[in-house]
């Protein structure tokens, strides 16, 4: 063990000494805060269509002044707002995988040397503080811890997956922490046991979160500043012109290392926190990605293409129509398409009668939308 950590230790076990045991202490008159923050990070934001954000959540754990300790945090389930997502991208921040950042790995070692393990991978960064010993006093604060936030790839359903790394240089440890979104919006985050089992009565993740400045011996100037490298990882709508979180915890003891429980657990809800969004309506932009069909249609006869659209606006294309003018005339409605969406429409249409050549021309409208326009050679004869 440290020296460091051993002399901190040893000043909680006097400390306790003379406030009484805390052992056995229960979150009976704990409290949770939460708070979210948030922003476009470029652009605006829209009803349908995910935008890059830059946010920042905060749980906070408050015990009333008088009691003597804060009980440790086991686990956050935070439920991100419905409107927002991971989008982990392996071109831009590959996933840190177990083999190359574990629970065996030099977690002492500090922020540089673990982000050196993956070093394209941050995708956030964050803060916390901490109680040593669970001591509810001011002298056993600590608010120099760190967090690191890595892609982790996505679990076996798809899900994306993060790996949280803290790190305290006062009483030189680390710790790793795991968390999966899922479909819901709920981040299950596990806390691993703390020296002395002391207790997380802060921490704020940020993604991609504001820069922090760590030593780092191999460095030049002594000192790197990581920040999250993937502007686009966490996106949003703002469908209702609100962003909603919430949180559920367990609070609970544990031995230290061996995070065995010691005590009961106790569930703790926070408040939810609400956020206003402005999100804009977006419009439709319908594009003719591909026509199919025969070259020749004999005169008064009939025929059929297969017209490839795609909607790149930004909002849903409804009451969507593909007609056809010229050498053949054909008209389908084909119900809605979704921003980002592609769909293959078949078009059935009746040449005119008269004419050995001409020009098939396609054009695909929906409400509001801005529509596209195709031309194509079409022998009638």
């Amino acid at each position: 063990m440290d020296a460091k950590l051993k002399r901190l230790l040893a000043l909680i076990s006097l400390t306790g000494a003379f406030i009484g045991p805390v052992a056995g202490a229960q979150a009976q008159n704990e409290s949770i805060g939460l708070s979210l923050e948030a922003r476009p990070s470029a652009g605006a934001l829209f009803r349908e269509v995910e935008r890059p954000v830059d946010a920042s959540l905060t749980v906070t754990v408050t015990a009333p002044s008088g009691q003597p300790t804060v009980t440790p945090l086991k686990v956050a389930n935070v439920t991100f707002p419905s409107d927002m997502g991971f989008f982990p991208d392996a071109s831009k921040t590959p996933a840190c995988g177990e083999d190359a950042l574990n629970d065996q790995s030099n977690l002492a070692g500090g922020v540089a040397d673990i982000v050196a393990l993956c070093p394209r991978s941050v995708v956030g960064t964050g803060t916390a503080v901490v109680q040593l010993g669970k001591l509810n006093l001011p002298q056993f604060t600590l608010v120099d811890p760190r967090l690191v936030i890595f892609n982790a790839g996505r679990n076996e359903a798809g899900r994306p997956r993060i790996t949280i790394y803290g790190y305290s240089k006062t009483v030189n440890s680390g710790l790793l922490m795991h968390g999966v979104l899922a479909t819901d919006g709920e981040l299950k985050i596990a806390v691993g046991v703390l020296p002395a089992d002391s207790s997380v009565s802060q921490f704020t993740l940020g993604i991609p979160g504001d820069p922090i400045e760590v030593e780092d011996p191999e460095s030049g100037s002594g000192t790197s500043t990581f920040k999250g490298l993937d502007p686009q990882y966490l996106r949003a709508t703002c469908s209702t012109g609100t962003w909603t979180a919430t949180g559920a915890f367990v609070l609970g003891e544990r031995a230290y290392p061996s995070g065995d429980p010691t005590g009961t657990e106790t569930m703790l809800d926070s408040n939810p926190f609400s956020l206003p969004c402005d999100g804009r309506p977006g419009r439709p932009k319908l594009r003719i990605d591909r026509i199919k069909g025969p070259s020749r249609i004999d005169p008064g006869g009939k025929g059929r293409f297969v017209v490839k659209v795609t909607n790149f606006g930004t909002a849903t294309a409804r009451k969507l129509t593909v007609a056809s003018s010229g050498a053949a005339t054909g008209t389908r409605r084909d119900g809605s398409l979704a921003p980002g969406a592609t769909r293959n429409i078949a078009l059935r249409v009746k040449a005119k009668r008269g004419g050995p050549k001409g020009r098939l021309k396609l054009k695909i409208t929906a409400l509001k939308a801005i529509p596209a326009k195709s031309v194509r050679k079409l022998s009638v004869r």
